[in-house]
Formats: C-alpha cells, sequence, structure tokens
C-alpha cells in the first residue's frame, strides 16, 4: 500500500460510531455547523425545531445514502439557549461538538450536557492554549470522555499556522489535559484562510503519523463566501468537495463542511475516496465493520460498470 494510506492512529469509539484507526477503516465524519449566530434557525424566542429537525433529517440521510457519519458543531450563540438546544439535539443520538466563541459558554454547556445525560455524544470543542480554567475545570466535573485540542494559538496566528508550531501546541495541551477524565482526544489543525488549508492538511498528516491521534480540519472557516450564487454549482462542489477530499487524503477523520445544509456538496466526493481507501484496506485483509461507503457506493458503482 502506498504510505498515504498506511496512516494510523488510536480508534474511538463515541457512541455507536467508529472514529480512527486505519485511514479508511471507520467512515469519514461529515461536521455540520448548526445554531451560529446568524442562522436563520434562530430567532428572538428560541429555535426553530421544526426547521432544524428537517435539515438535520435531510444531512442524515444524504450521510447515510453515502455510507458516512454526520455529526453535529454546535456553535452555541448564547447561554440563556444551552439547555434549549441540548434537549433538542439530543433527541438524534449522533455525535455533537460542543462549540461557542465564547469559553464560559463552552464551560456551562459541558456542565448542562452532563446534567441532561448526554456525555456519550458530547464532544468538548475545544480546549485552547489559552483556556481558562474555568472552562478546564468544567470539563473535568462534566465527565465528558472526548475532546478536541485546537493545534493554533489565536494570540500568535502567524507563527503558530506553521504546521511544526502547530505539533508544539498539541504536545503542550497533551500534557494539560492529563486528569480531566478524558479519553478520546482529538486535533483540529485550524484553518485561516483558503492558503491554510494545506497548512492544515500538512498539519494533520504530522499528528497521524507522530501522534497517533484522530485528526480533522474545518475547511470551512476559509471558504464560507464560496457559495452557488457567486460560482456557481459546479465550482461550488469542486471547491468544497475538492478541499474535503485533499484533508481526507492528507488523514482527516473528520471535516468540518459548514452549514449542515451544504452536506450533499461534500458528501459524494468523500465517499468515492472513503470507498476506494476501503477496497484498498480489504486487499491488506483489513476487515470493515458496519455500514462503510466500500460497502454502498463502490458496490453500487460496480453494478453501473457491470450492467455498461
Amino acid at each position: 500500500m502506498v504510505e498515504t494510506i498506511k496512516l494510523e492512529s488510536a480508534k474511538y469509539r463515541i457512541g455507536d460510531y467508529c472514529i480512527g484507526g486505519v485511514l479508511g477503516e471507520c467512515p469519514t465524519w461529515l461536521v455540520g455547523s448548526i445554531f451560529y449566530l446568524g442562522d436563520k434557525l434562530l430567532s428572538s424566542s428560541g429555535i426553530d425545531k421544526t426547521a432544524a429537525r428537517q435539515k438535520i433529517e435531510e444531512a442524515l440521510s444524504q450521510c447515510d445514502k453515502y455510507g458516512l457519519v454526520l455529526a453535529l458543531d454546535v456553535i452555541f450563540p448564547s447561554e440563556n439557549l444551552i439547555e434549549e438546544i441540548l434537549s433538542f439535539i439530543g433527541e438524534f443520538s449522533i455525535p455533537v461538538f460542543l462549540d461557542s466563541p465564547d469559553p464560559g459558554i463552552r464551560a456551562r454547556t459541558y456542565l448542562k450536557a452532563s446534567e441532561l445525560g448526554l456525555t456519550k455524544y458530547s464532544i468538548a470543542n475545544g480546549l485552547f492554549v489559552d483556556s481558562p480554567p474555568e472552562e478546564v475545570e468544567a470539563l473535568r466535573e462534566s465527565g465528558i470522555e472526548s475532546a478536541v485540542l485546537m493545534a493554533f494559538d489565536p494570540k500568535d496566528p502567524y507563527t503558530s499556522i506553521e504546521p511544526a508550531a502547530r505539533m508544539t501546541i498539541v504536545r503542550k495541551l497533551l500534557e494539560g489535559v492529563k486528569g480531566l477524565g478524558v479519553r478520546n482526544i482529538m486535533v483540529d489543525t485550524v484553518v485561516l484562510d483558503p492558503s491554510s488549508i494545506y497548512l492544515s492538511g500538512e498539519a494533520v498528516y504530522m499528528v497521524k503519523t507522530e501522534l497517533k491521534l484522530p485528526v480533522g480540519s474545518a475547511p470551512a472557516n476559509a471558504l464560507g463566501n464560496v457559495t452557488k450564487e457567486k460560482v456557481g454549482v459546479e465550482a461550488m462542489v469542486g471547491v468544497h468537495g475538492g478541499s474535503a477530499a485533499f484533508l481526507r487524503m492528507m488523514g482527516a477523520d473528520y471535516i468540518m463542511y459548514g452549514p449542515i445544509s451544504r452536506v450533499k456538496y461534500v458528501a459524494p466526493v468523500v465517499s468515492t475516496i472513503d470507498s476506494l481507501l476501503g477496497y484498498g484496506l480489504r486487499r491488506t485483509g483489513v476487515r470493515i465493520e458496519g455500514k462503510h461507503p466500500y460497502k454502498t457506493l463502490l458496490r453500487e458503482l460496480q453494478q453501473f460498470f457491470t450492467k455498461g
């Protein structure tokens, strides 16, 4: 096998879903953002549960069709919506990255998720080099066992964007997370602009080869303005799908692709990558468990070919 396909990390099971292992062994997690500030699903009276349910179910259908895993990046916009959002999201039993630009809100989200019995699928997102003690203590107290280490220092963006510097940051965070009860450690190789998607991919490869940890990235941070209105559907699919494919082949286990409804633009591309990676693994004797693009999309493509 080529070197990229030999990439391997720790393998976790979060709820009913695996992540990590040999590259391609577990289906890619496609992580859609929801309830961020400015999301039309938010209103002055709370969240639009009917519309949110429809979007989540449509995304779940897409991921099921292509043999991938849907996860949610829930970006809590305010403290007063924490319980309402968590209670709603908890109905779906899928991985949930508990996120917010405000570390105080993240801390209270961890504690509320614990109070509501939602730690099984909860992922603290995430710990920075300057995360305040309040957030760190809340993570310890919550009993949440899954967390993301952010391979980036917001106070030093120009230096910390370099892959080698990111590794130093992650190693420091690994020391800091000891004793917090976190068993499932993942890494986010942060994206700032379109060019940094490459740097993020290089850091993904380094995390996978040197630290053996599941790792992912959020190309959506740089591609939010690449819309069908601005560039057309074909270019939008190419840019978003191509970026996701690049990161997956560099070793990414999860891709934060942007607003949840955008999944249809990346799922077919990532599923194709996963189906071929799965085939490569089967050739080496690796057993592919559960639903996987190798068993769904690739089988369908083979049938198309056979039938002409």
